[in-house]
């Protein structure tokens, strides 16, 4: 394992003489390799490749017994080696019955509140151009209305425990809808879960939305992405950080200059299109601006460069599932790209440690 630390003698914290230090993270349900092993090897893989702050996906097979529950063990492994864990509560709706979303969410939580877990985020799964649930139509605003419900009724629980649930910026939401709904809760709970890839599915520009979303932004799920272009519009893929095409000097610059210190870094599956050439699309996106739109259209041209030059691979010959090795590959290379960012615009870098398969450690 190298160790690998970076000092700017010219960026240090004024008064303080420290850099401002930051964590870098993955965030996992089975570290790559280890899917089908204990939930600890997996912690210990993502220490041996140096992260210092891990975010777990899922605990709902270790809830339902599924799979042995470790989570102890995980949790007290965590605190020797000064790793912080967070945890993701599930989906915070709109459909299925209130209820029983409220529950699950609740049950982890608790569980994530033994374990000494102080930062969670959730998901939700709306549907734009509305849905019929229990026999009535909900438009999109309404589904909307029922997840705020949903998170008010985690909101006790979490103020009592002084602990941070934070809405992530996911494909179904536009992030004004997310930054509206974390402003209607009650802010000493709610902040964002900064989910960079999905903010194109949304037609938005990611480096505005780090620009406006910063400030209240607590967790990040980060991830590169390519578009390539459909005659509806744009097709997202996934790549590793500095392997697409997003400006990642000016995102990580605005979320540090906003106060983030934790970049953690997620590895989607999720296929997904911004049919932005579609009209009738636009009627569910109030959100859209010509400027947003126009950063989308630069994404896909450079991606359709990064094509004809051979850093990109043509759509045809995507590889939709990476073998394990690869995508280990894949959260090294981005965290090396990521340590030489944070570190040109003067932050400290907590304790990285990188191997990368095939390759010395990056410097």
């Amino acid at each position: 394992m190298t160790q690998i630390t970076h000092l700017l003698p010219d960026s240090r914290a004024v008064g303080t003489g420290e850099l401002p230090e930051t964590r870098l993270g993955v965030q996992f349900t089975r570290y790559p390799g280890h899917e089908d092993r204990p939930l600890v090897e997996s912690l210990r893989a993502a220490l041996d490749d140096g992260f210092t702050l891990v975010v777990l996906n899922s605990i709902a097979a270790e809830l339902s017994g599924e799979a042995p529950d470790e989570l102890n063990e995980v949790a007290e492994e965590a605190r020797r080696a000064d790793v912080e864990l967070q945890l993701g509560l599930g989906c915070a709706g709109p459909f299925v019955d209130p209820a029983r979303i409220r529950a699950g969410l609740n049950r982890t939580l608790a569980r994530g509140l033994e374990l000494g877990v102080t930062e969670f985020f959730v998901y939700t799964r709306s549907v734009r151009e509305g849905a019929v649930e229990q026999g009535r139509f909900l438009d999109h605003p309404a589904q909307l209305r029922l997840i705020r419900a949903n998170l008010e009724a985690l909101a006790p629980a979490a103020r009592d425990a002084k602990v941070r649930i934070n809405v992530k910026t996911h494909e179904d939401l536009a992030s004004p809808e997310v930054q509206t709904l974390v402003q209607a809760l009650d802010p000493a709970v709610f902040g964002i879960g900064f989910d960079v890839a999905n903010l194109v599915v949304r037609g938005e520009d990611p480096v505005e939305a780090a620009r406006v979303l910063g400030p209240q932004v607590r967790m990040t799920h980060l991830e590169d992405a390519v578009l390539f272009p459909l005659p509806h519009g744009y097709r997202r893929r996934l790549r590793a950080i500095g392997e697409g095409v997003f400006d990642w000097e000016a995102i990580l610059g605005h979320l540090f200059r906003a106060g983030v210190r934790d970049f953690t870094l997620e590895q989607h599956r999720g296929k997904f299109d911004a049919p932005v050439f579609d009209r009738s699309w636009f009627t569910h996106e109030p959100h859209l601006d010509a400027a947003g739109l126009g950063q989308l259209a630069r994404l896909g041209v450079a991606t359709h460069d990064g094509v004809a030059r051979g850093h990109i691979p043509a759509l045809a010959d995507w590889d939709d599932e990476p073998a394990p090795a690869e995508r280990r590959r894949q959260l090294l290379h981005s965290a090396a790209t990521v340590r030489t960012i944070l570190t040109s615009i003067g932050a400290g870098v907590k304790k990285l440690a990188t191997i990368l398969s095939g390759e010395e450690g990056l410097s």
